[in-house]
């Protein structure tokens, strides 16, 4: 019964919109645990707001780039620049330098999850400190759909830490993705931009599963455990 009811809950229902039915029919045929993690398609993405407020910001920008085979696929990836009728933060305009009224191309925020969710479809999410990010676009999804994303997440700051020694674990920023850039010796070009941010995630995400690896942690599950 207990089963019954998940499956039934992640079904479409009438009237939900098409992206969500093709998002939904995409976890027909989702990754078991056993599922080696080379074999993943993962989707690592970031999102630039107006503020940390989950509750009252908005989304200003959306990158994403997928990893599949232990490769960062360039060709596979997505950018959006979100249309917002607010009052520019200074503080925040001084991190991610998008203005409200800036050049870029920009579409609605319903717009930009739409086609967030019709890119990722069942792959896992990764982000740094990915809760975030997630909470931004499933305040944005329970508007067009009523329903929150069903991907499992991985988040990057954790599988640091995960791999991190003791001396380290209680070090004060050691996890921030400036200094794993440092530690891990990426360059942090476009960093505070959502692609770029996404981009160099990536590729700390490539640097710590390869050492994960090393430790056995060769599937899904194992990665999740």
């Amino acid at each position: 019964m207990i089963f019954d009811f998940f499956k039934n809950k992640n079904r479409a229902k009438p009237g939900d919109p098409e992206f969500w039915k093709g998002y939904l029919a995409s976890f027909e045929h989702d990754y078991r645990k056993n599922t080696p993690i080379r074999e993943l398609r993962f989707v690592v993405f970031d999102t630039e707001t107006t503020g940390l407020d989950v509750r009252k910001d908005h989304i200003l920008s959306l990158g994403a780039v997928s990893v599949n085979n232990w490769q960062i696929d360039l060709s596979d990836s997505l950018e959006c620049y979100v249309r917002q009728a607010y009052q520019a933060n200074g503080e925040s305009v001084e991190v991610h330098g998008i203005l409200p009224n800036g050049r870029k191309e920009t579409v609605d925020e319903g717009y930009a999850i739409r086609r967030f969710i019709s890119y990722c479809q069942n792959a896992v999410l990764v982000g740094h400190h990915v809760n975030f990010d997630v909470a931004m676009v499933n305040k944005v999804l329970k508007g067009l759909t009523g329903r929150k994303l069903l991907n499992k997440q991985v988040d990057t700051a954790v599988l640091a830490r995960r791999l991190a020694g003791d001396s380290q674990v209680y070090k004060q920023g050691t996890f921030g993705l400036d200094s794993l850039c440092q530690q891990y010796h990426i360059p942090m070009s476009d960093r505070h931009t959502a692609a770029g941010d996404a981009y160099i995630t990536a590729i700390l995400l490539l640097k710590l599963l390869a050492r994960l690896e090393k430790r056995g942690v060769r599937t899904l599950g194992q990665l999740f455990r």
